[in-house]
């Protein structure tokens, strides 16, 4: 998938970090392809100037045939939404005949106009005696999942491993093996234990997802304050509830 925020710029010498000019909710969609669905998208106007915007399908890598472009019709496919303001994008998912059981995906992506590109300048003519300026195009994708028929979750998951950076930021990366026609949706469950191996605080969130079908890696940080010199006790488990790993690390 393209990149989600592009700069073009002459000479770059100094990069600010900013807001996209617009956004997308919601960000993923799980469907059945069961049967014809319609779902809406809001997209929001985070300046102070009107734009209009573009929607298109991208198929993933990994999905091959199993992506839904061809199952899925976008209405409008260019908005014009005012400065502050919103508009709705409806997509429609159709089945095809004949499809295999297993999971799909494709994703919406959501591009202004270039002729409403962002431009900011920066001027370091007094240091560098070069004038820069940036401009900013924002494109945001967001996943469309399809399931159909029977989902076959099957897969392992290996090479676990926690480290603790800045203090605060738990971050934890693994290694995946999906053996069926569906990916690894992981949970992670994250037990902070006192010295007496007693649980004094729980955090249950999402951990990632792996590939349809072959190997993948997730890697994902989390931050949780006091928590350095701390045990954890790391359960992940996928989406039925099957314990793919349990350990615990001290930070």
């Amino acid at each position: 998938m393209k990149k989600l925020l592009m700069l073009f710029t002459g000479v770059l010498m100094s990069i600010q970090v900013l807001a996209f000019n617009f956004s997308v909710a919601p960000t993923r969609f799980e469907v059945s392809l069961d049967k014809i669905a319609t779902n809406e998208v809001i997209l929001m106007n985070n300046t102070a100037e009107p734009m209009r915007v573009s929607t298109f399908l991208e198929a993933p890598d990994g999905y091959g045939k199993y992506n839904l472009n061809e199952n899925i019709k976008l209405y409008p496919k260019m908005v014009s939404i005012k400065p502050g303001g919103r508009q709705i994008v409806r997509f429609r998912v159709k089945p095809s005949p004949n499809m295999e059981p297993g999971e799909y995906k494709s994703y919406i992506v959501f591009k202004e106009k270039e002729g409403q590109i962002k431009k900011v300048e920066t001027n370091v003519e007094e240091t560098t005696g070069i004038g820069v300026q940036i401009k900013m195009l924002a494109e945001i994708g967001i996943s469309i999942y399809g399931t159909y028929g029977e989902q076959i979750v099957k897969g392992n998951l290996s090479n676990f491993a926690v480290k603790l950076v800045n203090g605060n930021n738990v971050i934890m990366g693994c290694d995946l093996v999906s053996e069926g026609n569906a990916s690894l949706k992981l949970s992670r469950k994250l037990e902070i234990l006192n010295k007496a191996g007693k649980v004094e605080k729980v955090y249950d969130t999402e951990f990632g997802r792996s590939a349809r079908n072959g190997k993948s890696r997730i890697d994902n940080s989390m931050t949780v304050d006091n928590i350095k010199g701390k045990t954890i006790r790391v359960t992940i488990t996928d989406q039925l509830n099957r314990v793919l790993y349990k350990g615990t690390h001290t930070l």
